[in-house]
């Protein structure tokens, strides 16, 4: 009897349907789309240079206002990190961040076959680029340690701070500066014989310059001895917060970043540096590359959904 129960048990495991062969069968999965929030100077940075020819990911409509073609599906963030952990962690996503903040667990992927790298920025091969700017009120005389802390950002010093955060340190005068407005010259730094007086130097804006002022915020503190949160007071929730943080400045010691280009009445600014903005995917998507500007608008904008789709959009 035992012998008949397990003939009978082979046979029926014998009948029984095989299983699904893994990734047979299996139906590619929409791309996730990951951005920045409006406001935002990395997604300004993007949105403004990636078009589909006729129009840009961001457009301003004909009554001023700024119209945005991006997929309503989009997943936001408002932090350069949340965005980095998000493509990290999902196979089928696609962002974009800031060059210095690339690391490995995600993989960056060439622009019209061009790698941001800092002679392509410099060049402008590379064309998703922007200015790291530092910005203070137009008018406002800024307190003495203020004013201390911009010379120093103004200085050669800046130069090692942008090589530790990724970027590339802006040595024509020109190019500093806004178009049409006076040059501003990498002076030589010279220390006082103590740190200057005053209240905290207050640091409000973008968190893709973090790295960049964390960096410079200790070498100007370690000069004078002091711990960088007697010096500072740092709060990093985007460039649009350190524009209006600047704006609002009523005792001059606001110093505001903004990782787009700013050329605006009432502010008065510099650009310290150049970054790249990062086009990334997962690591284990290994099967896309290269995109164009025309690819990277149809994904971003809803056009496509699909990475094997790609080809309908050069």
């Amino acid at each position: 009897m035992k012998r008949v129960k397990r003939m009978i048990a082979l046979l029926l495991a014998a009948l029984a349907p095989l299983p699904a062969l893994a990734g047979c069968g299996t139906e590619e999965k929409s791309i996730t789309v990951v951005v920045r929030e409006q406001g935002s100077g990395t997604r300004e940075a993007f949105d403004r240079v990636v078009t589909d020819g006729a129009h840009c990911l961001e457009e301003t409509g004909a009554d001023g206002k700024k119209v945005y073609h991006t997929a309503g599906g989009a997943v936001q963030y408002t932090k350069t990190g949340a965005v980095l952990s998000a493509v990290a962690s999902d196979k089928n996503a696609i962002g974009y961040i800031s060059l210095g903040s690339v690391n490995d667990s995600i993989r960056v992927v060439s622009v019209n076959g061009v790698a941001p790298t800092a002679e392509a920025v410099l060049a402008g091969d590379y064309k998703i680029q922007r200015p790291f700017v530092l910005m203070t009120r137009a008018g406002q005389p800024l307190t003495a340690r203020a004013a201390d802390f911009m010379r120093y950002l103004q200085s050669d010093a800046a130069r090692a701070h942008a090589g530790e955060a990724g970027c590339i340190f802006l040595e024509d005068a020109d190019r500093r500066a806004n178009t049409g407005r006076a040059p501003i010259p990498v002076t030589a730094f010279e220390k006082q014989e103590s740190l200057p007086g005053g209240d905290k130097i207050v640091i409000r804006g973008s968190t893709s310059m973090e790295q960049f002022i964390n960096s410079a915020v200790k070498g100007y503190a370690d000069l004078y001895g002091a711990a960088p949160e007697d010096v500072f007071d740092i709060q990093l929730e985007g460039s649009s917060v350190g524009r209006k943080a600047v704006e609002n400045d009523g005792k001059g010691n606001v110093i505001g970043l903004s990782s787009a280009a700013v050329d605006q009445d009432g502010i008065d600014s510099f650009n310290v540096c150049l970054d790249a903005v990062a086009v990334i995917v997962n690591r284990g998507n290994t099967g896309v590359t290269d995109l164009t500007l025309a690819q990277l608008y149809a994904i971003f904008s809803g056009e496509i959904t699909r990475f094997s789709e790609l080809n309908r959009a050069g």
